[in-house]
Formats: structure tokens, sequence, C-alpha cells
């Protein structure tokens, strides 16, 4: 079974990328290098992962070719990094 929850502000955005383990992980839909992009989070062994990706279609977006990847040490950083990718608008879901 697939589940997702959604998350909707950016307190709550944080503290699930605390909360999450080596199997889930936070997609978050935002702007990045003035395109749409879709920002993939896991964490493991304390060290977060994001992947951001182009994000191509409105009604049913689709991920599109690999913009970057990061690594992160603390949820400081991850945060600051995050704050860029959502802007005012948090629209993410945790898997």
């Amino acid at each position: 079974m697939f589940y997702e929850k959604r998350v909707r502000s950016f307190a709550g955005l944080m503290l699930e990328t605390r909360r999450l383990d080596s199997d889930a992980g936070i997609r978050i839909a935002g702007h990045c290098s003035k395109r749409l992009c879709f920002a993939f989070v896991t964490r493991f062994v304390g060290n977060y992962t994001v992947m951001v990706y182009e994000r191509s279609g409105r009604k049913n977006p689709a991920v599109g070719k690999r913009i970057l990847s990061r690594e992160f040490k603390s949820p400081e950083d991850l945060e600051n990094f995050l704050r860029r990718i959502t802007g005012k608008r948090v629209d993410a879901y945790v898997y």
C-alpha cells in the first residue's frame, strides 16, 4: 500500500524532514532556477539528500530531467535551501 500525507506549511515541512527515516521521503512542488520543479528529500544516517527535477505539465505534472542534487548534514542547512524552492506557498507530500 502507498501512503502520502499532504504538508501545506513550512513549519510542518521542517517537522516532517526531522521525522524522516531511511524508507520515507518528501516530494515538494516549487521553483528552482526560474523553472517549475519537484524536489525529492530523503534522509539516511543523519544526512539529507535533495534531488531537484524539472516539472512539466500543469494539470498532470510529470518529472523531467534532473536540475541538481545536493546533500545537507543539518536540518538548518536543508531549511535554507528548501525556503528558496518553496517560496511562500508549500505544496509537499510525505511518502
